[in-house]
This record gives C-alpha cells, structure tokens and sequence, in this order.
C-alpha cells in the first residue's frame, strides 16, 4: 500500500526539463580561428611546449631598463652611462690593441691639464678595466640594454611574438640556439662594416628570430596545400606589415640603424632555418628529392659554420683603425633599432 502511494505521488509533481541556451556556432569559429591563427600547428592538437625562454629574457630586458633610472652616480657619470659602458658591444673592450695604437697621444678627459694622455688609458678607463681587453662578455650583455622605451618596446613586441609561437611548437632548446647565434653573428656582422663602432639592443638576435620563422612558413606553405592562404596572411600580419611600421618610424625620426648587425643575425637565423627545414622549392614525393633536401640543409649547416670561423677569424687579429681615425670621443656610436 504504501509502495503505490509513493509512486503516486512521484507521478504527480511537476517534471520538469532544462533547455541550454542556444551556443552560437559563429563567435565559436572566429575564436577558434583567431586562436589558430597564433599557432604553427600543421596538425590538430600538436603538442606545445611552455615559452620558458623568451618569456624570461623579456622579463630580464624590462627589469634591467628600469635599473637605468636609478639615480645615482658611477665613475662621476650617471648610472644608466655606466651601465651601458660596461655591457655595450664595442670592439677595442673585447680584444688587444697593437702598440702603436695604444701609445697614441688624445686629448685628456680625466688626467689634469698638461700632462700626457694615451688612448689606452682612456679606452681602459671607459671600458672598465675588468678583463680589458677581453671582455667578451659584451657578446651577451649588449643585448641585455636598450637606448630608451621606444627601443625596448619595439623589440620586446617583435621578440615576444615571434619567440612565442616558435617555442611552443619547437621547444626552448631550438630557440635558445638560433636567439644567441643570431646575437654573436650580428657584432662579427657589424665588427667587419666598421670596428669602431659599437651598439646597444637585442635586433640582432630578433631579426634572427625573424628569418627563422619566415623560413619556417614558407617550408610550411609548400607542404599544406590547404591552409595556403592562411599561412600567407600570417606572413603579412606578422612580417611585412611590422617590418614596414618600423622601417618607416626609423626613416621618419631619422634613428641611427645597425643595417650590418641586421643582417647578420638574420642570415644566421636563414641559415639555420635552412638546415633544419630544407631548401624553399616543390616538394615532389621521390627519392631524388629527399636526397636534394638532405643535401640543401647540410650546405646551410656549413655555410653557417663558415661564416663563423670567418668572422671570428676576422674579429681575433689586431687589425684595428689607423691612428688618426682613433678617438675617445667617438667611442660610443649606438646601433639599436631593430627594422
């Protein structure tokens, strides 16, 4: 008896049923394909790795640009001066002088009047004298330091981007690789144009960033027939139209440009981007073709290694400037904007 009443009165409340609000299928795709549009993938659900990398240098690049407005004072300069005295990339700090050079007669800066200056004592007092002169450290350092925020945020924006979409589908170690190879080949770059110029910012490091990634693109604009269109956009948003803001803020503000350093942190990010992708050309499914590819990213891998032992067999030996063109006043000549 009570078995029946209770189904009773189961069967009589109310019965109810929840309708979700209708999703729509529009805001859902152009999320979806705004999502794949800041991603590499060829495949659905590739894997990704974490952006360890890039993420930390911009934070390093952030806080060592504050550091520069600490206002106090080192070595009767300004801190920012001092600062950049000893991480600016400058090619006298970073190997020996020939005699001649070192015993040449300058204009006095920090001795009293009437006395005898050398450029060597100069140049060791405003390189610091730690290590001088083989401060290589400059290398890595240089990069580390930007003229002002302009500079920083035009490199950071270009560094996060395209650090972060090629980390996460091919990991920090690749990264960290290309970033710093394309630092040191853009001083050897810039050592051969003029050796007594010297420069501040990570441009060279980005452009080689830069190349990577368009090589990367283009290889995978052969290969996927049917996202072509999409891969060209991808090219246009994220290298010609930014490439085409800074070249023409650069022309516009007249800022001094290291094309030398350019170019050569972006051969080296071709080269590499080369030897890991293969040659840019059709892509038949034969043998003979795979052979080709094989061959084309071994050349690139050697061009490569060319050109550092030529560089660096070029930045080693004393070939410095004549003694008339050597000067303490013209020791700082800032290549920092990255095109």
């Amino acid at each position: 008896m009570h078995t029946t009443n209770d189904i009773q009165l189961e069967l009589e409340e109310p019965f109810t049923v929840q309708l979700e609000n209708p999703v729509s299928t529009k805001q859902n795709t152009v999320c979806l394909r705004i999502r794949r549009f800041f991603t590499l993938d060829v495949l659905p659900n590739e894997k990704h790795y974490y952006p360890l990398f890039i993420i930390i240098m911009s934070i390093i690049h952030i806080f060592i640009h504050l550091t520069t407005y600490i206002n106090i004072r080192w070595r009767d300069q300004d801190f920012k001066h001092s600062l950049h005295d000893l991480w600016r990339y400058y090619i006298p700090c970073m190997r020996p002088l020939p005699y001649a050079i070192r015993m040449h007669i300058v204009n006095c800066t920090l001795s009293t009047q009437n006395a005898t200056c050398y450029y060597d004592d100069e140049l060791k007092h405003k390189c610091f004298s730690f290590l001088y002169p083989h401060q290589l450290w400059r290398m890595v350092t240089f990069n580390l330091i930007h003229a002002n925020w302009l500079h920083l945020l035009v490199n950071l924006s270009k560094q996060l981007l395209f650090g972060i979409l090629l980390e996460r589908k091919y990991g920090s170690f690749r990264i960290v690789i290309v970033y710093w190879l394309s630092n040191v080949g853009a001083i050897l770059c810039a050592m051969l144009e003029d050796s007594r110029k010297g420069g501040i910012g990570a441009s060279g490091a980005i452009y080689g960033l830069l190349l990577f990634f368009t090589v990367e693109r283009l290889n995978a604009l052969k290969t996927n027939i049917d996202h072509r269109l999409f891969i060209v956009m991808q090219l246009i948003l994220f290298v010609v139209f930014p490439m085409t803001i800074v070249i023409s803020l650069a022309t516009i503000l007249r800022i001094n440009v290291g094309h030398a350093a350019h170019f050569g942190g972006g051969l080296v990010g071709f080269l590499f981007g080369i030897g890991m992708f293969g040659c840019l050309c059709p892509c038949p499914s034969n043998n003979n073709y795979c052979n080709f590819q094989m061959a084309c990213r071994w050349i690139a891998f050697l061009f490569l290694f060319i050109y550092f032992v030529f560089t660096l067999t070029m930045f080693f030996p004393m070939d410095t400037p004549e003694c008339g063109v050597v000067s303490t006043t013209n020791i700082y000549h800032p290549f920092w904007l990255s095109l």
